[in-house]
Formats: structure tokens, sequence, C-alpha cells
């Protein structure tokens, strides 16, 4: 599974471009006699391990593209790709979902039921997801559970875990200035616009981290439960870059927080920034909704269902609980949640001694690898967890049977 990654690693392809990745992928799989089904969206496709009969069905998604950066690092897989880069570890994830693939392969005749592990293109275009709900994947039969695992700074080794909010979703507006006295002056309405960014981003009750330890003062807090962590709400904005007439004197605003209500309070605060500097400046706006990305919620009765295969398989010294969403990044895995008991897990990927921080969407983003192979035993013990027990119809018939009884 190292050589599998380190080879998707040397050969990362963009959202919508996965095609030579997904190969690759089959390819190990067929040789374990996996089932493939492919053109679910774009270039991803599921690989399904049947147990030796009928049961229940458990699924995994992980995600296989690139990200349009110019990797730093100087080991000798680096990318081969100019300006692409497996930055957020889909390689590794890619490599986990194909190692639990042939862990249960190799046990299909020790459990029931079915195993769909999900090879998602198009994450970082938040596309995919969607795209597989839309092909009817998982409505016949529906998964009993969804998992998802995601690389993180915590320590090689270590499994985060986390009931509720996982990940914050984001909230998206487009802001048109308009100077009702001077329409014609462009340059006093992009001046105006820039006056709203600076106010806007100086609101952060968080920054993005600029380093390794700012990175790993953030993580520890999410295991402290620093209240700042817990209740955080992130502003952004900007100007448009383009230097159209029609784009000029707009500014896009983004809003992340630790809950719907906290979000509706930044919305206000937004309003009233901008509505005190326009006033100011004479000048009007508008705000408009351009989309929002859920959040990811696990499932809180899943999380706890599962710890206990958990601590079996990587031992409860290396089992974390997490104490706080992350503010940062936002998943499409979300989506799926909307539909089907999910929870996503953080595989701690980190080793600072050998100078692999594992953070996320930076050009020297590198991994320790011993995290695969913890990876695939956590993934493949939760998957069978799930398959081992019987389907909530059985569940159903024993509670009859109880209640006949009494």
């Amino acid at each position: 599974m190292v050589c599998l990654r380190r080879g998707l690693h040397q050969q990362p392809e963009l959202s919508g471009k996965e095609e030579q990745t997904a190969n690759t992928l089959i390819n190990e799989l067929q040789a374990s006699n996996v089932q493939i089904e492919r053109c679910l969206s774009g270039f991803g496709f599921a690989a399904l391990v049947h147990g030796r009969g009928p049961g229940r069905l458990a699924a995994l998604r992980v995600d296989i593209d690139a990200l349009p950066i110019q990797e730093t690092n100087q080991h000798d897989f680096v990318s081969q790709q100019p300006g692409v880069m497996h930055a957020c570890g889909h390689d590794v994830h890619s490599a986990i979902g194909a190692g639990v693939a042939k862990v249960l392969a190799s046990l299909r005749e020790q459990f029931d039921g079915t195993a769909l592990i999900i090879f998602q293109a198009e994450e970082e275009e938040i596309t995919g997801a969607l795209k597989i709900i839309r092909s009817g994947l998982l409505d016949h039969p529906k998964p009993e559970a969804l998992f998802g695992l995601h690389v993180c700074p915590l320590p090689a080794g270590k499994i985060g875990w986390r009931e509720g909010l996982f990940l914050s979703g984001f909230e998206h507006y487009l802001v048109k200035l308009r100077d009702m006295h001077r329409p014609s002056n462009l340059a006093r309405l992009e001046l105006v616009a820039e006056y709203c960014c600076e106010a806007i981003n100086a609101l952060n009750t968080l920054h993005l981290p600029q380093d390794e330890q700012k990175e790993a003062a953030i993580w520890q807090g999410m295991l402290d439960g620093r209240p700042e962590l817990q209740d955080f709400i992130v502003y952004a904005a900007s100007t448009a870059e383009d230097d159209e007439p029609e784009y000029r004197g707009q500014l896009g605003l983004g809003i992340k927080a630790a809950c719907r209500a906290l979000r509706r309070a930044a919305k206000n605060t937004l309003k009233e920034t901008i509505s005190e500097i326009c006033n100011a400046q004479q000048v009007k706006y508008s705000m408009r909704e351009m989309g929002s990305m859920p959040d990811v919620i696990n499932d809180k009765q899943l999380v706890s269902n599962s710890l206990p295969a958990l601590r079996a398989v990587i031992g409860e010294e290396n089992l974390l609980e997490i104490k706080a969403g992350y503010p940062f990044n936002c998943e499409d895995f979300a989506f799926y949640l909307k539909h089907l008991p999910g929870a996503m897990l953080w595989l701690g990927a980190a080793n600072p001694e050998r100078g692999m921080h594992a953070r996320l969407h930076t050009s020297n983003f590198d991994v320790d690898e011993g995290c695969i192979a913890v990876g695939v035993r956590a993934m493949s013990a939760v998957l069978l967890d799930v398959l081992s027990k019987p389907s909530e119809k059985v569940q159903a018939g024993i509670q009859a049977l109880c209640y006949s009884a009494k």
C-alpha cells in the first residue's frame, strides 16, 4: 500500500481528470477478485466485497483527486506533474481504501453482507459526492453506515473521533456596491470594497495557521476543548480579481461557524460592518447568497458504536476524542450525511521529528506512511463491526420476540 500511495503521489490528477488514478486503483483491486462498478461520477468508481452470504451493507468513502499546487518536497517520489500535487492526502486515502478492500476480500468467508468502498473523484471541487448520490449507488440497497477518514497533523498512528460537528460548512455571499451620485466612478467603489474587506477580515476570532507551530496549537486546542475552538466564527472577504467593469466594486464574503445560530449572528455582523462603511462613503450595497456547504455532522450513535472496534485494533492509547470541530477546511462528505448515517475520523499522519507535519494544502505536505497501516486496520474494523451486527429487520424481530416472551 505504501508503494501504491507513492505511485499515486508521483502522478497526481486534478478534479475531473482522475482517469489514470482510477485505472491504477482498479488494476490493484482486480487482483483480489473485487467487483468494480465504474462510471459513477466522472472517474469515480466503487469496489464491492461480498461476504459468504446475504447481510448488511456498510460503506467507506475515500477521495482520489489532487490539487493545483507545485510540490517543494525533496523525497524520491515527488509529483511528476508540474503544478499538481497530492497536498491533501487523497493518495493516502486511496491506498487505504484499496488496502481495506484487499483485507476484506481475504476475510470474505468470515462475514455476511457486503462492504462498499467508494473511490470518489472531484472532492476538491465539492462536486463528486453529489454525483455519487445522483448515480443511485447508495439507494438500492441503502448502506447501513458510511465511514470516511482524513489525514491530519495529529501524531501518526492516532485516530481522532468526534460525535456531532466534525467539519464546518460555509455560507458564501456576493456584495455589489453602487455609488448613487457617481455611478461611473469604479475606482472609488473598488476602494470602498477594499475597506470592507479589511474590516471584515479583521473580525476573525480565528486566523488561518501560517506555520507548523500554529497548526499544532490549533489541533491541541481541539483536543483540549478550548472555548474559542468550540464556538468559532471565521470570516473571509476578498474583492473580485477580474478587471472587467461588471465585476469591479464587488466583494465575496464567506462565513464558517460552529453552529447555525453563530452563522446567523455572523451574517448580521457583516451587514452592520458593511453598512457602516457604505453609509460613511455614501454608497449603497446589495448582498446576495451565492451558495452554501453543509456541515459534516457525525452520527453520534454510529461513532459510539464504532469505538470498541477501534480500541480493539489500534489500542485505547491511540484513540483520541476531538472536542471541537475543525474550523477551516470543509468536505463534500457532508452531502452523504444528508442521506444516511455516517461518520468521519481523523487519521494522524504527522511525524515532526522527521519533518512530516501533514499540514493540508501546503506545497511541502508530507506524511509518515506508517499511518496507512493504521488507517487500513481502523476502517476494516469499523466496516466488519457493522456487518457483524443483525440488520434492522432482524433486530426488530428479536425485540418483538423478547416482548412476546415477557
